[in-house]
C-alpha cells in the first residue's frame, strides 16, 4: 500500500476519528497529515502524538491554526518529534507557541535528522524564540538540508 494523504480543516474530530488516523500513522500509511485548524481532546491528541512518534512514512504535519493549543500539548509534540525519524516538513502557523513553546520544542527540533522545512509564523514568538530559530541555523551552511 502506498502512504496516503489526509487533509481535514476546521473539524470537531471525534475520538473514532483520531483512532483511524492514528492506526494509518501506526502502519505506515500516511505520508502527509494534515489537521489545520481542527479541534480534538487533550486525550485524543496525547494519543495522536504517540502515532506520529511511531510512523516511518510521514513526511509533512500540518498542525496549523492552534491545533497545538497548550504548553501540555507542545510537550506531546516535543515527545513525538524525539523518537519519529521521517518528518521533513512541520506546520504550526497561527500557533499560540509563546516562547515557552519553542523552548520546550526546541531539543527535539534541532536534532530532528530529517526536518527541513518549519512554518512558525504568527505563533507570538519574543526575543527568545527568535534566539532559538537562529540557533536552529547552520551558520556556514554545515546542517545538512536546512536552509537559512
Amino acid at each position: 500500500m502506498l502512504p496516503a494523504s489526509i487533509q481535514i480543516t476546521g473539524e470537531l474530530l471525534s475520538a473514532a476519528e483520531v483512532q483511524d488516523i492514528c492506526e494509518s500513522l501506526k502502519e505506515d500509511g500516511v505520508r502527509l497529515l494534515s489537521v489545520r485548524g481542527c479541534q480534538l481532546s487533550d486525550r485524543d491528541f496525547g494519543r495522536f502524538c504517540r502515532s506520529v512518534a511511531e510512523s516511518r512514512s510521514l513526511a509533512q504535519l500540518n498542525l496549523n491554526l492552534g491545533v497545538v493549543s497548550s504548553i501540555s500539548r507542545t510537550h506531546h509534540l516535543a515527545d513525538a518529534l524525539k523518537t519519529n525519524r521521517s518528518l521533513q516538513t512541520l506546520f504550526l502557523h497561527g500557533t499560540p507557541l509563546l516562547d515557552a513553546g519553542l523552548v520546550a520544542l526546541n531539543p527535539a527540533l534541532s536534532t530532528h535528522p530529517s526536518l527541513v522545512c518549519l512554518d512558525l509564523g504568527d505563533c507570538m514568538l519574543g526575543e527568545e524564540a527568535l534566539a532559538l530559530i537562529c540557533g536552529m541555523l547552520p551558520p556556514d551552511g554545515a546542517k545538512s538540508g536546512r536552509k537559512g
